[in-house]
């Protein structure tokens, strides 16, 4: 095990990086923004990660230390509200809800199902309100799927 962080001066997007037998170091999805982090791989190396500023951590991002690959970013999974709204009206209701608390909501794939990081007063309430259609599930929170990105994504694609 290293007592010395290894200073992190590369960041491959996943897209860019051959994975196959590679260490890997974990993050919270609620991490994606810190810009400093000092975590320990799976195989027990410390490493320091630096972001530039804007930017995020990405499921995926491969990590180098001169030329060489030192692992893997690994989002990890989390308990998640599911909503399945029966219709758009449901939908619309549960925009409303949930907005003022400030969570962020996240897109299923292509379905028209949201989730958000797991709120034990919300999951309380939003359950007694929509009863079968919310449920609790262990998910990956990715930014690339939060709401409030798409939306700003599109608007940049836009201009």
């Amino acid at each position: 095990m290293n007592r010395l962080a290894v200073t992190i001066d590369t960041i491959v997007p996943q897209s860019q990086a051959s994975i196959d037998q590679v260490d890997r170091v974990h993050i919270e999805w609620f991490e994606i923004n810190k810009r400093r982090l000092t975590r320990n791989t799976l195989s027990g190396n410390t490493i320091l990660m630096e972001l530039e500023r804007g930017q995020e951590w990405h499921h995926g991002d491969a990590l180098y230390h001169n030329g060489e690959l030192q692992a893997i970013v690994t989002v990890k999974p989390t308990l998640a509200i599911r909503f399945n709204p029966s219709d758009f009206f449901q939908l619309a209701d549960f925009g409303y809800f949930v907005g003022n608390r400030h969570l962020p909501i996240f897109q299923v794939d292509q379905l028209e199902s949201l989730r958000l990081p797991y709120d034990g007063r919300l999951y309380e309430q939003i359950a007694a309100k929509y009863g079968a259609s919310v449920q609790l599930e262990e998910a990956i929170l990715l930014s690339e799927n939060r709401i409030h990105q798409q939306l700003k994504n599109r608007r940049n694609n836009e201009n």
